[in-house]
């Protein structure tokens, strides 16, 4: 492929960032990511990552992404230990409302590993591009614009202080706050920001995964019930016979602190198949917590112009709350859109300015229907904080009609399947036939889509 210019500087090694730096390799002569953590040389959590040590979901379409940015990619993780799981035969995926779902073949199956693990795999790829080079110990403190080229102040391991040039900088540090920095410092206006109060903390434990244990799934989630239980909870595989068992709660005065406190909290959630599950193991360490306060959006696409050979991406546009696993598929995906303008504006006069467009007019929709979803389902707490989204009732009544189609006929689920894990448009449960047949659903008698069920 052609060269655009000679070097792009990525900021941040993390999810967003080696996807980022794996979609410009092929258009730059050099491509230098830079991260303030020492970058493990194997599966270890970072600093810089502090959730690693909780439950991360690669969804389907954040596994093709990467597969396409560096083939080969999906057997690398598979090889490393990650489990397949076949979505929904695999899965007991438990709601309030309708019970668990249907155990069907939707077609796709994803790849069920640690935070950590994914990273390592994906680090490992990127790092053995023969232009990509990686550097630990590199704190950015600011990103500088002359005009003409932009360049990044950052200081070594061993407080030396160094500026490097580029002709493109991709903000994937989190957050965006180098950019935002330099929007001040240019005179420009700041991106308006739509954030809403989750408030939901994490207490995960490690357990012994032991093979041949009975049961006839590999992952089991139970949905909350608000606005009265807003307790969940998670146990899926990690590989290497553990698992992690995760309880979620919204707005949660206190979490649990010993195994039997996280025990009696597990059977408060709607159904007993989690507890029943782990109630006779014993943790292999410690319990771990995690809270975030708020998911929020930064609107850079709405902005008229950012600052030149600029460009923010993952959690620098958009961070999402986690309960839902959309965060690094969806940097997986920006990454591969990066890659696609990349293509397209390569015969441009001025490249980088093009790619800015380009990317920002497209990442907007892209963000849109993950961010929907989650929002929607937030906003079923009476505590989340925020503006909710226009016609939230109207989404309320047709989420509840869409499980009930998706208990009772097998295309709506695997349409479902195909959204939720972003392979496909949210529109697609908005097609004609997938409409008609919620709606032939849509007042479904319990007796009958617990019949469909079985």
């Amino acid at each position: 492929m052609s060269r655009l210019r000679q070097r792009a500087i990525v900021i941040g090694a993390g999810m967003g960032g080696l996807s980022a730096a794996g979609a410009l390799s092929p258009y730059f002569g050099e491509v230098v990511v830079l991260d303030r953590d020492t970058l493990p040389s194997s599966t270890a959590p970072r600093a810089g990552t502090p959730q690693d040590r909780h439950p991360h979901g690669l969804l389907a379409g954040g596994l093709q992404a990467l597969n396409a940015l560096l083939p080969g990619f999906e057997r690398a993780l598979a090889d490393a230990g990650a489990v397949p799981i076949n979505a929904f035969r695999d899965i007991q995926f438990e709601r309030p409302d309708v019970g668990p779902l249907p155990r069907r073949d939707c077609g796709t199956t994803i790849l069920s590993a640690s935070r950590p693990l994914i990273e390592a795999v994906l680090r490992q790829r990127v790092a053995a591009l023969a232009n990509v080079t990686l550097r630990s110990d590199c704190r950015v403190t600011e990103l500088l614009a002359d005009g003409i080229r932009p360049s990044v102040r950052f200081v070594s391991g061993d407080g030396a202080l160094s500026t490097l040039e580029a002709d493109l900088v991709i903000d994937a540090g989190g957050r965006g706050a180098l950019t935002l920095a330099l929007l001040d410092k240019l005179g420009l206006p700041r991106p308006a920001e739509t954030a809403v109060g989750v408030d939901i903390s994490y207490t995960t434990a490690v357990l012994p995964w032991p093979a041949g244990e009975a049961r006839d799934w590999e992952l089991a989630a139970t949905h909350a019930d608000p606005p009265g239980l807003t307790t969940a909870a998670i146990l899926m595989p990690t590989g290497e016979d553990r698992c992690l068992l995760t309880l979620s709660e919204h707005h949660a005065p206190t979490r649990p602190q010993t195994w039997e406190e996280m025990l009696t909290a597990l059977r408060r959630v709607k159904t007993q198949t989690v507890y029943n599950a782990v109630r006779h193991l014993t943790p292999l360490e410690g319990l771990r917590h995690f809270v975030l306060d708020e998911s929020c959006w930064r609107h850079f696409e709405r902005l008229e112009r950012l600052p030149d050979g600029v460009l923010p991406i993952a959690d620098s546009l958009c961070r999402f709350n986690p309960i839902y696993g959309q965060g690094m598929t969806v940097a997986a995906l920006q990454a591969k859109l990066l890659r696609d303008s990349l293509g397209r504006v390569a015969g441009e006069a001025d490249p980088i300015a093009a790619l800015q467009r380009q990317f920002m007019t497209e990442v907007g929709p892209l963000l849109l229907a993950p961010w929907g979803m989650g929002v929607n389902a937030d906003f079923a707490y009476p505590g989340t904080r925020g503006e909710r989204p226009e016609r939230y009732d109207e989404s309320q009544q047709f989420e509840a009609a869409l499980f009930r189609a998706v208990v009772a006929d097998p295309v709506v689920q695997t349409a479902f399947s195909d959204v939720i894990q972003l392979v496909k448009p949210f529109e697609l449960l908005q097609s004609p036939d997938i409409q008609r047949r919620i709606e032939a659903h849509a007042q479904a008698p319990a007796d009958r889509m617990q019949a469909s069920a079985s």
